[in-house]
């Protein structure tokens, strides 16, 4: 979603929420048994021998909105609790969204709008909900911190790295880049240890910063450079270095980065 904001830049952003979502329906399921409303609660489809539907990652995720859903409704149907779940869903995800500082400065300064929807399947009419009805005072919080990783994190999947790494750069080229070295994310990276994202073997001219063209913040990156971004054979040095990321730190992506009136080249 951020590499598009950050490539097309559309103005709207809309959340689609639908009616018989099977998901929904699940944890709608899991929170009547809970409040013991087991009498009104539907079959759930089967299963894997010993698989619980509620101990499902999915589902928990949408037990609070399901949960909310009852609160505000106690006595009603399974159905009616599940299209008033599925539709505070909806509210749930724009709140989600709106943690990623790129979405939240957009909304914020009214570059981009996000906008609720819930799609009734057995009609196909769709009910457009709006903007979150408490847009303003999560945009009143101030924007969300960055996520800091530290060494104690689950490795970041390559793909995964690869975008932010394009998503970075399309904010360098934009004009949109953040600030690098807040203190904050320093701190937390001396106390928990780093786990970049990335090595990134690049040039030694000074012209090509690495973390600046791809926006990144300290602890992002484990930056090689080299004059032609160029690696001698044999061991140590920078293969060394490169094998103990890979080995110690848990890095999965290795990007080299060439450039324009590269010198050595």
């Amino acid at each position: 979603i951020e590499y598009e904001l950050s490539s097309d830049q559309p103005p709207v952003l809309l959340v689609l929420g639908n009616s018989m979502n099977e998901a929904v329906q699940a944890a709608v399921r899991a929170a009547m048994r809970a409040a013991g409303r087991e009498i009104d609660v539907p079959p759930s489809k089967l299963l894997l021998e010993g698989c619980q539907e509620e101990d499902l990652a999915l589902v928990q995720k949408l037990l609070p909105s399901a949960r909310d859903a009852l609160r505000s409704m106690p006595g009603a149907p399974f159905d009616k609790v599940c299209d008033a779940a599925g539709k505070l869903n909806v509210w749930s995800t724009i709140e989600s969204l709106l943690q990623s500082p790129k979405i939240f400065d957009d909304v914020a300064s009214g570059r981009l709008t996000v906008q609720g929807a819930y799609c009734d399947v057995k009609t196909g009419k769709v009910q457009f909900l709006g903007e979150h009805p408490a847009e303003q005072s999560l945009l009143d919080k101030g924007p969300p911190l960055d996520v800091v990783r530290i060494a104690s994190d689950a490795p970041v999947p390559p793909v995964e790295a690869l975008c932010s790494l394009a998503v970075g750069n399309r904010r360098y080229i934009k004009g949109a880049g953040g600030e690098q070295g807040q203190n904050y994310v320093l701190k937390a990276l001396a106390g928990g240890g780093q786990l970049p994202v990335s090595i990134v073997l690049g040039c030694a001219d000074s012209r090509a910063p690495v973390e600046i063209y791809f926006d990144m913040q300290p602890g992002d990156l484990f930056v090689l450079r080299t004059a032609g971004n160029t690696i001698e054979g044999g061991y140590g040095g920078l293969l060394g270095s490169a094998e103990y990321a890979i080995a110690v730190l848990k890095t999965k992506l290795i990007v080299v980065t060439g450039h324009t009136l590269c010198g050595a080249v």
